[in-house]
Formats: structure tokens, C-alpha cells, sequence
């Protein structure tokens, strides 16, 4: 937009002439040779477009990433609050007022841009826009719950079962997921990681769990044949005699998600994937909890440990997050119930929570409440904002702040 800087029609609109800053400058007890040789005025448009320019206050991370010419989004659906993402980060959109207009002015110059050796010049600014609003950036948790339900539209159960009715849901491209997900590209490629998600053809899938117990058990199955529970799968000949049920690369993906993989010693440097325990054991445990609503606690552990592989070792460290047991209920009961289901808003999920169960220690809910935690509002913080410390018999439990009727 070109501003017009004629004396004359500065005075039709309203603006200062030479004679009205030496004026300014008289009054302030100021010389002329005190000013840089270009004055600006400023004038408001005639026609102020307020709706045309939104200002978003970026934090350091994010200014480095745009200065670094990083992408950053802004993603949601209509119904969805924006968030913006950095590749690592993500951050929650909120609008704020300040009680000071912000002046939108395209051509102002300021500080080493204005001249000093040039003859003084006056010139007109006009301002296009007054704002009193403006984006401010928290960063947030990402918004994975969505990303769970799109590969839950068509889980893969293999070749034979593609054709299906149960399998004609929409399959999603990694552009597509970030299209919909509202979370960075870092984030979304560890949460797929984190639900054993499978590129197939083009498209991100999720193992149906009862397909991805039978290639499991296949796969442990070779190891018990050829002493790779402590050695390590040996990824080619495993591949090689699984390659008649599933693909390779299908093979190879379920062996990363529940191995450690290391470099051989000696003179042999391939990588062998070592069984992590942990993984193995949590995996069974849902097998075994998933469908069976309430199971007696004690015949649990004693199922548990005879379906794991021979010399590997359960404990409740590895399904925290993923069972709940009840020790005061007679018999004694545990049942499935993972984090990974809970609302993602942190007051529904303590609403949840303290539906499913009234009192809580802290290490019972701790794994139930890590995933919504913070680097600035972390476990404790959340306990403290949104529930309510007691002792029983001795023991610091939590309850919900609600009071019941």
C-alpha cells in the first residue's frame, strides 16, 4: 500500500508539516540536529481493516524454528481447538486481550533503518489495522487419541483378510495422519512407534492383537528351537522360515517391537535383536486380561508366569499403566484397564478415575497420570490441583476435590 507524504494533502487528512515537528521540538526543548533526518507521522486509515491480521506472540523455540526455515502448522479440525507444531513441539493456541491497541503499520521504519546522512525529510505512515487481541502459544501434550482411533479404522489381520467387510475402513498415508493429528511430526512418529503401527503398502496399520499374537508366538516359537531367548534372533533365517506366512518386512516389524537390538562382538558386527523381558511379559499379561473382565489375582500370576517363555520372569512393575488390582475384594481381582483408553483432558481424566475407584495411593495412579504431566506441571503438581490427600490407616491417599451429595 503506497502512503502519500505531500504537505498538502497531509493537511486535508490531518498530518503534521515541517513547521508542526520544529513546533514539537520547540516545546520539548529539543534541536533539530537531536532528530534522525527522516520524521514519520502517523495516520490512521480512512477504511481500518481489523479482521485482516491476526498476531501470534512466538517463544524462542518456535522463533528459532522459524528462523531456521523449519515448518510449522497450525492444526485442527472445526472442532478442534488450532495448535501449532514445531517438528519436536506442540502448542496449544489460546486468544488474549491486552489493554494497549497494537498499531499495524506495513511501511514504518525504525531504529538502524532510518537514515542519518540524508537531509530531514518528513513522511506519512498510515496505520491499517488496530488490534487489542492476539495468540499466545503453552505448549501442551499432543493430541494422540485421534491418531489411535484413525489406524483403528482398518487394523491389519493379513493378506487373506484385506478383502473383508470388517477391513474396508480408510487407510492413511503419514501425510494424511498429520493432516488430522494435532501433534508434530516427532510426536506422531513416536506414538506410532508406541502402538506397534506398520507401514504396509503406503499406509500406517495397526496389528489386529489376535494377528500380532500369532506372528508373536511364531517368532518365539523359532527362538525356543534355535537358543535365541539369550542369544538373539537371528533376523534373516527367521524371516527366511516365516516368509511362506507373512511378509518380511512384516516379520522384521514385529521382532523390533519386542527385541533390544546390539551389535555382535568378535569378528561378526550384525545387529542382533535380543528378546526384552518386559516387553514380552507386558504382552501376555494383556493376552491373558484383555477379554476376561475380573480375574482371581492369585490365579493370574500363576497363568502369567506359565505363558511366558521359559526363564523369563513376570513382575506387576511391567503392566503398570495396564491393570488394576483390587487386594480388598474377596478373593483378591485384577482386571484390564490401560491408560491408553483414558480422556485426554486432565479434569475428565480424574473424573475417571475417581469414577473407577474412590481412593488412590500415588503410586497406584501415578502411571494413570504421567502421559497428561508436564516438564511444569508435573505429578504431584496435577494431585495437588485436581485431588484431595488423606491418610488410611496410615497410607497418603487421594480422592476427588467433588464433594458426593
Amino acid at each position: 500500500m503506497e502512503v502519500e507524504s505531500e504537505n498538502a494533502d497531509s493537511e486535508i487528512r490531518g498530518g503534521r508539516s515541517q513547521e508542526d515537528v520544529l513546533s514539537v521540538l520547540e516545546y520539548a526543548k529539543l534541536q533539530a540536529c537531536d532528530l534522525r533526518s527522516r520524521t514519520q507521522c502517523i495516520l490512521f486509515s480512512n477504511t481500518l481493516d481489523n479482521e485482516r491480521f491476526k498476531l501470534l506472540e512466538l517463544d524462542p523455540s518456535v522463533l528459532d524454528s522459524v528462523m531456521a526455515g523449519d515448518r510449522v502448522v497450525i492444526r485442527g479440525d472445526k472442532d478442534d481447538g488450532a495448535v501449532l507444531c514445531t517438528r519436536d513441539k506442540t502448542y496449544e493456541m489460546k486468544e488474549a486481550e491486552t489493554s494497549n491497541s497494537l498499531l499495524i503499520l506495513p511501511h514504518l521504519e525504525h531504529g538502524p533503518d532510518l537514515p542519518t546522512d540524508t537531509p530531514h525529510e518528513l513522511q506519512y505512515r498510515e496505520v491499517i489495522s488496530v488490534l487489542d487481541k492476539y495468540f499466545e502459544l503453552r505448549p501442551c501434550k499432543p493430541r494422540l487419541r485421534k491418531l489411535k482411533a484413525l489406524l483403528q479404522e482398518n487394523q491389519y489381520s493379513g493378506r487373506e483378510c484385506e478383502e473383508d467387510e470388517d477391513h474396508r475402513g480408510r487407510k492413511y498415508t503419514y501425510h494424511e495422519l498429520l493432516e488430522k493429528v494435532q501433534a508434530s511430526e516427532e510426536e506422531v512418529a513416536a506414538a506410532l512407534k508406541s502402538f506397534k503401527a506398520c507401514l504396509i503398502d503406503g499406509h500406517w496399520r495397526m496389528l489386529d492383537f489376535d494377528f500380532l499374537m500369532q506372528v508373536l508366538n511364531h517368532i518365539l516359537q523359532l527362538c525356543e528351537e534355535h537358543d535365541w531367548l539369550m542369544t538373539g534372533v537371528n533376523m534373516t533365517e527367521c524371516c527366511d522360515t516365516l516368509q511362506d506366512l507373512y511378509p518380511r518386512y512384516l516379520v522384521e516389524h514385529v521382532v523390533q517391537c519386542y527385541t533390544d537390538p546390539r551389535t555382535s562382538q568378535g569378528d561378526n558386527t550384525d545387529t542382533v535383536y535380543v528378546l526384552n523381558e518386559d516387553k514380552i511379559c507386558r504382552f501376555f499379561a494383556e493376552l491373558t486380561l484383555r477379554n476376561s473382565g475380573k480375574f482371581h489375582y492369585d490365579e493370574f500370576l500363576q497363568v502369567w508366569q506359565q505363558c511366558v517363555p521359559a526363564g523369563m520372569h513376570t513382575g506387576l512393575y511391567q503392566i503398570e499403566g495396564m491393570a488394576l488390582i483390587d487386594e480388598d475384594s474377596v478373593p483378591p481381582v485384577i482386571w484390564y484397564f490401560t491408560a491408553e483408553d483414558l480422556p485426554e483432558d486432565t479434569a475428565e481424566r480424574f473424573e475417571y478415575l475417581f469414577q473407577t475407584r474412590k481412593k488412590w495411593t500415588r503410586e497406584e495412579i501415578t502411571p494413570y497420570i504421567t502421559d497428561v504431566a508436564t516438564d511444569k506441571v508435573d505429578v504431584g503438581a496435577l494431585l495437588t490441583k485436581y485431588a484431595r490427600a488423606s491418610l488410611q490407616n496410615g497410607i497418603k491417599v487421594f480422592s476427588s476435590r467433588k464433594i458426593s451429595a
